[in-house]
C-alpha cells in the first residue's frame, strides 16, 4: 500500500511539475544557468539612532571551492543528515513529501516540509524565506529544473559552498577554517559530522556556543552515516571519542559588539540566518554611538556591565556586556543574575508610599531582632529616629527591614514583579529581601528597565532596540514600537525620585552629583561581591554593575560605582541644558523637614532636608527644639540648593540661614 501511494505521488508530481515547468517564465523564475554564480546580496547594515553606520552585521565569510577539495566524509555526512535519497530523487523526494504530509496532518500544523538538498539550494540561492504556497511551488519547480540542468555532484558542490554553518561562515571551506583552522579537504570524519550537524541550528549546535550540544548533534549525524552505510559502527564509535579542537574565534574589533550580537540574535529569530547575514537589510536601531563610546570607556579593567536607556521611551542608547569583547562574548547585561543589594530598596520605599506613608515618616534606627534575624547597617552605627528620606539616601539597613516588617515585604515584591523583575521566587518573601537579599537576584536589563518607571512619572518603558528594518529594496519589514505600562501613580514616582535625589546630593552617591537634577541608588552586596548604581536624569537612565565572573570580591562599593556613573553621564549630558523632573499638579516640593523628627524644620533642627509631598499630607507642626551642634563625624546641616529654595513658598524659606548683608 505504501509503495503504491509513493508511486502515485511520484507520478502526480512529475506530471504536474512537467506541466508547470513549461510556464516557468509566467511564475517569474530566476535564471539557473550557472550554479557557481551564487548571486550574493550585500551584508546587513546597522545604523544608530542618528543614522550613523555602526557596522555591517557579520560580513559574509565565504570561500568557494570545488567538490574535489572537500572531504568525502563531509559530503556523506551532509547527505546522511539532510537528504538520504539525494542520489535517487529528481529534485523532490516523494517519500519525504509523504512523511511530511503525515506528520503535518498529525500535528495539525506545518511542522515538516520534506525539502531535499536541491530544494534548499533553490530556496537559498534564488528565492526568499517567506512561508507561502507560491514560494513552496517555485522551490519545487526550481529543484526539478536544477536537477535537469546539472549533475548531482554539481548540485552538491553548490549546496556545500552556499549553506550557512554559523559564526558568520558560509560554505564548507569557510566553516572548516572558522571551527578547525583547516581546509575542507582535510576534515576528519568526526569534524565532518560536527559541521554537517550545524545547518539545522547553527546558533544551537555551534561548539562555540554549547560544546555538549555540538557533541550530541555529532553523534546523531554519525548514527545516520552508519544507517546509510557510509561508515561502520566501529568507525562511528571511534569518531565519537575524538575531542573537538577548535581554532578559536577570530578577533572582531567593532564598536557596540555586545549590542550587535543582541540585534543579530533578535533578527535571526524573526527572519532566519540567511536573510540577516546576506539579505542586504538596513537596520535602524536606538543606539547612540556617542553614548556607547562613553559606556565602553567607563569599566576600564573592572568586570561588569553597563546599560543606558531613554526612560521616556525605553530606547537602549548604550549596551556594554563586559570589559572586553575579545576576552569574552558573554553579555552580562542579561546573563549575570546577581543580588541587587540596596539597589532593590526603591521598590520597598515606593511600596511604602503606596501604603500612604510620607517621606517624613520616622522610623528609629536601632538594634532589632526579628525571630533571630538582626540586620546591621553598613557602617555598624545607629542613628536613632530618622525620616524615610534620610534612611533611603544613607541606605540605612535597619530602617529598611523595619519598614518591610511594617508594610509587609510582599508589597515590595509584588511591585517589583509588576515592574518587570521576573526572577523573584516565593522564597523571597522574607525580610532579608528588603536589603536585596534575594534567592536568585536580578540582571541589569530588568533592574534598569524597572527604574524607568521612577524616572518617567510612574510609566514603565520596556527596552526597545530596533526602530525599523528595511529589506534590500528599502521596503519596511518592521517598525519598532514603544511598549509602556503604568505601574505607579505619578505622585508616588515623583516623591520617590525626590527622595533618590538626596542620594546624589548628600547620601551614598555624592560622587555621581552632576550639578543638575538626577536621582539614583547605590547597592553593595556582602563581601563586596557585586556593586551597583542605577541613576537617572529626566532624559537618560544608566545602570552599572561591577562584579567578577567567579564571584570573588570585586573590592568596590556602590559609592565607587556611582563615581563611574558620574564620569560617564557627565560626558553624555555635556553641552545640553539641564531639565528637571515634571512635578505632578497635586505635589508640593521643597518643604524643609527636620531629618530626625519629621516635623517642619525649626531653628533648633540640627539637620534639615527638603522633601516633596502630595498636597495636604505635608506636616504642619514645627520642630522647635533648641539647636544642637552635630557630633563629630555626623553629617553637617544640609543647605538647600538655589533651585530647592526657589521651589519653596517664600514664607517657608529658611531666612535664618541666609547670610547677613
Amino acid at each position: 500500500m505504501k509503495n503504491t501511494m509513493i508511486k502515485i505521488i511520484s507520478l502526480t508530481l512529475l506530471l504536474s511539475m512537467s506541466a508547470c515547468i513549461s510556464y516557468a517564465s509566467f511564475l517569474d523564475f530566476p535564471e539557473t544557468n550557472n550554479l557557481e554564480n551564487l548571486n550574493l546580496i550585500s551584508a546587513t547594515q546597522v545604523f544608530d539612532i542618528n543614522g550613523q553606520l555602526i557596522s555591517k552585521l557579520f560580513e559574509e565569510n565565504r570561500i568557494v571551492v570545488p567538490i574535489s577539495n572537500m572531504s568525502p566524509y563531509v559530503q556523506q555526512a551532509i547527505i546522511a543528515n539532510e537528504d538520504t535519497r539525494f542520489y535517487n530523487h529528481f529534485g523532490i523526494d516523494p517519500i519525504g513529501v509523504l512523511r511530511a504530509i503525515v506528520v503535518n496532518i498529525r500535528t495539525g500544523s506545518l511542522v515538516e516540509g520534506g525539502s531535499t538538498i536541491t530544494q534548499q539550494l533553490a530556496k537559498n540561492m534564488f528565492l526568499t524565506q517567506e512561508r507561502t504556497f507560491i514560494r513552496k511551488l517555485k522551490e519545487a519547480l526550481l529543484a526539478i529544473i536544477i536537477e535537469r540542468k546539472f549533475s548531482k555532484q554539481e548540485i552538491l558542490q553548490a549546496y556545500l559552498n552556499q549553506i550557512y554553518f554559523g559564526e558568520g561562515a558560509y560554505g564548507i571551506e569557510a566553516a572548516s577554517q572558522m571551527y578547525f583552522g583547516k581546509h575542507a579537504r582535510d576534515l576528519s570524519l568526526a569534524e565532518s559530522a560536527m559541521l554537517a550537524g550545524l545547518p539545522r541550528g547553527p546558533n544551537i549546535y555551534s561548539p562555540y556556543v554549547d560544546v555538549n550540544a555540538a557533541l550530541e548533534r555529532r553523534a546523531v549525524v554519525l548514527a545516520s552515516m552508519v544507517k546509510e552505510g557510509y561508515i561502520t559502527e566501529q568507525e562511528a564509535e571511534l569518531a565519537k571519542t575524538e575531542p573537538i579542537k577548535l581554532a578559536g574565534k577570530k578577533k572582531r574589533v567593532v564598536q557596540a559588539s555586545y549590542f550587535l550580537d543582541y540585534i543579530a540574535n533578535e533578527l535571526v529569530g524573526r527572519y532566519g540566518a540567511n536573510r540577516v547575514y546576506k539579505g542586504g537589510l538596513k537596520v535602524y536601531t536606538t543606539l547612540d554611538i556617542k553614548q556607547q563610546q562613553a559606556a565602553e570607556a567607563v569599566l576600564g579593567q573592572l568586570q561588569g556591565a553597563v546599560l543606558a536607556l531613554d526612560p521616556k521611551y525605553g530606547y537602549v542608547k548604550a549596551m556594554v556586556g563586559g570589559r572586553n569583547y575579545e576576552e569574552s562574548q558573554v553579555n552580562r547585561v542579561f546573563t549575570e543574575v546577581r543580588q541587587p543589594g540596596s539597589a532593590f530598596k526603591p521598590f520597598l520605599y515606593a511600596a511604602a508610599l503606596n501604603q500612604g506613608l510620607t517621606a517624613n515618616a520616622v522610623i528609629v534606627d536601632e538594634p532589632v531582632n526579628f525571630n533571630g534575624y538582626s540586620p546591621v547597617n553598613y557602617d555598624k552605627k545607629y542613628r536613632g529616629p530618622v525620616t524615610l528620606k534620610k534612611a533611603l539616601r544613607w541606605s540605612v539597613n535597619v530602617v529598611a527591614v523595619k519598614l518591610a516588617n511594617q508594610i509587609g515585604i510582599d508589597k515590595a515584591l509584588n511591585l517589583a514583579k509588576a515592574m518587570g523583575i521576573s526572577t523573584l521566587t516565593p522564597e523571597d518573601n522574607n525580610l532579608a529581601a528588603a536589603l536585596g537579599g534575594l534567592t536568585q537576584g536580578t540582571n541589569l536589563w530588568e533592574l534598569a528597565a524597572a527604574y524607568t518607571a521612577f524616572a518617567n512619572g510612574g510609566v514603565l518603558s520596556k527596552p526597545v532596540t530596533i526602530l525599523k528594518v528595511l529589506d534590500e529594496n528599502d521596503q519596511v519589514l518592521e517598525e519598532g514600537r514603544v511598549v509602556q505600562q503604568s505601574v505607579l501613580k505619578p505622585e508616588i514616582a515623583y516623591i520617590l525620585t525626590d527622595m533618590l535625589k538626596g542620594v546624589l546630593q548628600d547620601g551614598t552617591a555624592t560622587p555621581a552629583n552632576l550639578g543638575r537634577p538626577a536621582a539614583g541608588k547605590t547597592g553593595t552586596t556582602d563581601n563586596y561581591e557585586t556593586a551597583w548604581f542605577i541613576g537617572y536624569t529626566p532624559d537618560i537612565l544608566v545602570g552599572i554593575y561591577v562584579g567578577n565572573d567567579n564571584r570573588q570580591p570585586a573590592g568596590i562599593s556602590g559609592t565607587e560605582v556611582s563615581a563611574l556613573w558620574g564620569k560617564m553621564v557627565s560626558k553624555i549630558v555635556s553641552g545640553t541644558p539641564p531639565t528637571d523632573f515634571i512635578i505632578p499638579p497635586n505635589v508640593i516640593t521643597g518643604i524643609p523637614i527636620c531629618a530626625n523628627s519629621g516635623k517642619l524644620a525649626g531653628p533648633g533642627c540640627k539637620e534639615t532636608e527638603y522633601s516633596a509631598f502630595i498636597r495636604g499630607t505635608q506636616p504642619i507642626a514645627a520642630d522647635n527644639r533648641a539647636k544642637i551642634l552635630p557630633a563629630p563625624g555626623e553629617p553637617q546641616p544640609q543647605q538647600p540648593s538655589q533651585q530647592e529654595q526657589r521651589q519653596q513658598p517664600f514664607w517657608k524659606w529658611p531666612w535664618s540661614r541666609l547670610p547677613s548683608f
